[in-house]
Formats: C-alpha cells, sequence, structure tokens
C-alpha cells in the first residue's frame, strides 16, 4: 500500500512533487509510515505540536562535520524544494525534521527526502555516537553513508 501512495507523490526517480498539487489524501497513515522506516533504520516517526513528522538525529564528530552535513541537505532540499526543519545543537548534535508542511503531516515526498538524505549525503559522526549506533554503519547501498575510520565514503 505505502508503494502505491509514494508513487503518487514522487516521480520514478524519487524526486518530489510540488507540494502545492497535494492534498489531504497524499497524508501517509501511520501503518503506511511504519512500514516504509523499517528500512530507514535511523529515521523515527514522531509527533510534534500535533502534527505527524519523521526525525532523524545524530551526532557528528565535530562542528565542521555538522555543518558540512547540513549544507548537503540543504541542497538536496533547494534541489528538490522540499524543505525539512534543521536543528543543530550542543555544536554537533543534527536534528532533521521533515513532514509536509501545507499538509500539516507526512507525504510520500518525506520519505522521498529522507531516503535522499541517507543516499546522497555523508556524515562524519562522533565516534562514540557511531559506537552506540551500530545501524549508521550501512554502506551507501544500504543507507545512510558514514566517514571516518570504518570504511566509509570520504
Amino acid at each position: 500500500m505505502a508503494e502505491t501512495q509514494a508513487q503518487a507523490s514522487c516521480s520514478p526517480g524519487g524526486k518530489c512533487i510540488p507540494c502545492e498539487s497535494l492534498d489531504k489524501s497524499h497524508l501517509l497513515s501511520a501503518e503506511q509510515i511504519e512500514a516504509e522506516l523499517t528500512t530507514m533504520k535511523l529515521w523515527r516517526a514522531t509527533n510534534y505540536d500535533t502534527k505527524n513528522k519523521i526525525s532523524l538525529s545524530y551526532t557528528a564528530k565535530n562542528f565542521q562535520c555538522a555543518m558540512d552535513s547540513l549544507v548537503a541537505i540543504g541542497k538536496i532540499a533547494e534541489r528538490e524544494n522540499h524543505h525539512p526543519d534543521m536543528h543543530l545543537t550542543g555544536y554537533r548534535n543534527v536534528e532533521i525534521v521533515l513532514f509536509t508542511h501545507s499538509l500539516g503531516g507526512i507525504s510520500a515526498n518525506d520519505i522521498a527526502m529522507a531516503r535522499m538524505i541517507d543516499v546522497e549525503v555523508d556524515v562524519e559522526y562522533s565516534p562514540k555516537w557511531l559506537k552506540s549506533h551500530p545501524e549508521a554503519r550501512q554502506d551507501a547501498a544500504g543507507g545512510l553513508r558514514h566517514r571516518g575510520g570504518f570504511g566509509g565514503h570520504h
């Protein structure tokens, strides 16, 4: 079922379609969101401000690595015209929050954007954080890439 919904909001190449053309029928159900997130190990379904959202949180190796990841995510957001809320706290703790603002919930555009972030963004994680989050060690084919002594991409 999630596949059908995803096709309705995203092009075959996984690109986001303009949110103005979406209506409430494009919102994903809780079951669809959970099904999509089973392959996206670092993303979590959340409910902020009574709106369903998905979020990604990680600790970068240092401030510059956190900023590099935010800039890379920003470039994807501009290319796709789908902009996440991005938070940097404690100089290296990053949180990315996705939802379709015009709908007040999660659409296939958000899932597509999360997958693009996972595939396209190299994050140099804090070694301590990475030890407690082994799911972040996936390679590019399996999701989020990483750098820094663990065989990731440089």
